[in-house]
């Protein structure tokens, strides 16, 4: 029995997986952690696109607990790695080398393209009942990544934007509840980006399921089957389907209230009760941009595909 764990550390949280991996990829997680570090919603960052000491240390703190859980549950190896605003930051590497320092956990900062393969191949492990052509995106705290897939494993697409649930709030929807002017000006500037993206093939090869994976999702999904948070798991959600008027229908409530009445509503974290609409307000807009009335859930991601790809390396030794 192989026991691994992998780390993503994001713009908005850090996270971890440790899980039994067998053969043929298949998965048992045996441990599940998140703490959220919020380095995205950090003003500075965007006048110097540097990380400050302050969320430095969150990050450095949040790695050191969930490498000690990791070593707890008797992980052998742990891959880690770091994307969203690290990636984008002056200082990502200077982090990533502090990190190392003070806990002894080695973190490789992945490029978008890099992350949304991962995701997609992470997603994709989970849901046996969808197929090409396809689409997996993944909405993060900074950034979205994207997978796309035509026929096969030999015709993939990966793109990466520079938007997110926690970036887009801090640019865009500030005031609490945020005005109608400010959410018109969010949305027009998610299908600004929407637009670069690459073009998808022939109408043949156009999405016919849209995959959405990350925070957002999760608790769209989590609220439109009113299920609370302790009853949240890939288990229950991976492969559930949410309708555009469903998430229409959980926008227009939420955009009403402050965060702290946002904090109390089932199913969602409270500790994203302060990007939720920026969140859910991309994954409308994403799924107009690839015309699909459905989104399909996967809680597996970009952790699981780094079990998959570290596995693949193991077996290579």
């Amino acid at each position: 029995m192989t026991i691994l764990a992998s780390m993503d550390i994001g713009s908005y949280t850090t996270r971890l997986l440790v899980a039994q991996v067998k053969e043929e990829n298949k998965i048992k997680a045996l441990l599940r952690e998140r703490i959220y570090t919020r380095i995205g919603e950090d003003l500075s960052f965007f006048e110097s696109m540097a990380l400050s000491e302050e969320a430095q240390v969150r990050v450095i703190e949040a790695v050191r607990k969930l490498y000690g859980q990791a070593l707890s549950q008797g992980a052998t190896t742990i891959f880690a790695a770091a994307t969203g605003v690290i990636r984008e930051s002056r200082n990502g590497a200077q982090l990533v080398q502090r990190v190392y320092e003070e806990t002894g956990l080695k973190i490789e900062i992945i490029s978008g393209l890099e992350e949304a393969a991962l995701t997609g191949k992470g997603a994709l492990s989970a849901l046996s009942d969808v197929g090409p052509p396809l689409v997996v995106f993944d909405l993060g705290g900074g950034t979205t990544e994207f997978f796309y897939m035509a026929g096969d494993q030999e015709n993939e697409t990966v793109f990466s934007l520079p938007v997110g649930a926690a970036v887009l709030t801090q640019q865009f929807l500030r005031e609490d509840p945020p005005s109608a002017h400010d959410i018109a000006a969010a949305q027009e500037a998610v299908r600004g980006l929407l637009r670069g993206i690459p073009n998808l093939g022939n109408d043949g090869d156009k999405p016919g399921t849209v995959i959405g994976t990350g925070g957002t999702v999760t608790s769209l999904a989590a609220m439109s089957y009113n299920l609370n948070l302790e009853n949240v798991s890939p288990e229950r959600l991976n492969g559930a389907r949410i309708s555009v008027s469903q998430t229409r229908g959980i926008f227009d409530r939420i955009k009403q209230l402050r965060s702290f009445e946002r904090a109390l509503l089932p199913g969602l974290d409270s500790s994203r009760a302060d990007v939720i609409i920026a969140g859910a307000l991309c994954v409308i807009t994403i799924l107009e941009h690839f015309h699909t009335t459905m989104l399909v859930v996967s809680l597996s991601d970009i952790l699981e595909g780094l079990l998959i790809n570290g596995l693949t390396k193991i077996d290579r030794l």
